[in-house]
């Protein structure tokens, strides 16, 4: 239940908050008379000059400007912009109009540089609309319309892949305060089981929760109507068996969270607080995808004749993190990031100090 006997459930992301709230003597309370999930008052009864209370929403911060959370949903813009400062990024191509795709052979072009691509919402969220390991022209048009339904302006960016793990780093102020390393669900062909089944499987890991059902697990609920809408990309639906050696990766959800905090390579750990910073998020999920034995210390490295490269860099900066993650991994030590950003929210002695502008 919420921060009060009579109000209803908090989704996970607000038990987790008011939890970390009571350890540290701050009241967590709804704020309206009409149960929101969205905002909660954190009050400090205890701060130097009276009372302190500020509103948050779910893991954005006070001080988060709308500026900041526009630039950080544009995802190529902000790859812009952190390059320019020397950052190293995922280079994208942006593709913002219907006709554009069969017109200028760019899509084409990238393909046969590349050989691999992922294809993704310019404005997207929680992975949905992302499709990954594209080799072929017609699959390449396919998930460059799919992903142009899930943008808000129709847009979409379309990338190399790049080999290695996909690594989540969370910034609260100006520190880092935890890394993971984020596995995605798959659906693999057994040539036995439909997609459907396949699925079941998935969702039938005590690991994961819904809304209908909050809890304090690691991982949701698959959701059929997602899972559908991406099996159609690839050309098959949910009772259609799978083929041998097809797998469909499912970007919006995760199979594993492996704690990496105290793995994290320390200049990767700051270009990650300087991208957050750039941009003006002050609470971050920064995104990096590269060999572990690039971002990670004390990783191995590449086997002899492995031919993936050292190629790293940030995807994006998340200005509503998924904070849960380090909270609640599926592997490795529970990080208190709810504690950190509550005190940062509230400057509770010790917390670092509020900024959330761009850097221009």
């Amino acid at each position: 239940m919420g921060p009060g006997s009579d109000s209803p459930p908090w989704s996970r992301t607000n038990l987790l908050i008011a939890a970390a709230a009571a350890r540290l003597g701050v009241e967590a309370t709804p704020l309206g008379s009409e149960h929101s999930d969205f905002f909660m008052r954190l009050r400090w009864p205890g701060a130097p000059e009276g009372a302190r209370a500020v509103i948050i929403s779910k893991t954005r911060s006070p001080f988060l400007t709308e500026v900041a959370q526009t630039l950080a949903n544009n995802k190529f813009i902000s790859r812009e912009l952190l390059a320019k400062r020397g950052l190293p990024v995922i280079c994208g191509a942006l593709f913002d109009e219907a006709s554009e795709l069969a017109e200028s052979g760019r899509a084409g072009a990238l393909l046969a540089e590349h050989g691999r691509l992922v294809v993704k919402p310019n404005w997207g969220n929680r992975g949905i609309g992302i499709v990954t390991n594209v080799v072929e022209f017609q699959q390449l048009v396919a998930a460059i319309e799919f992903a142009r339904g899930h943008d808000r302006d129709e847009e979409v960016v379309v990338e190399p892949f790049v080999a290695g793990i996909n690594l989540r780093v969370a910034v609260i102020g100006d520190q880092v305060a935890a890394a993971a390393q984020i596995s995605r669900p798959q659906l693999r062909g057994d040539g036995q089981h439909t997609a459907a089944q396949l699925l079941d499987q998935l969702n039938a890991d005590g690991r994961r929760g819904s809304w209908s059902r909050p809890s304090l697990v690691p991982l949701d609920q698959i959701e059929a109507d997602l899972v559908a809408e991406r099996l159609a990309v690839a050309g098959y639906g949910l009772q259609d068996r799978l083929p041998p050696g097809v797998c469909v990766e499912l970007c919006f959800e995760e199979s594993d969270v492996i704690d990496r905090s105290d793995e994290l390579d320390p200049g990767w750990a700051a270009i990650a607080v300087e991208a957050a910073n750039a941009l003006g998020v002050d609470v971050a999920g920064v995104d990096l995808r590269g060999p572990a034995h690039v971002l990670l210390r004390g990783a191995a490295g590449p086997e002899a004749g492995d031919s993936s490269g050292s190629t790293a860099g940030v995807l994006e900066v998340n200005a509503l993190p998924a904070l849960h993650l380090h909270a609640l991994p599926t592997v490795g030590q529970p990080r208190p990031v709810f504690d950190q950003f509550v005190a940062y929210c509230l400057q509770l002695p010790g917390a670092p100090p509020a900024s959330a502008g761009v850097q221009v």
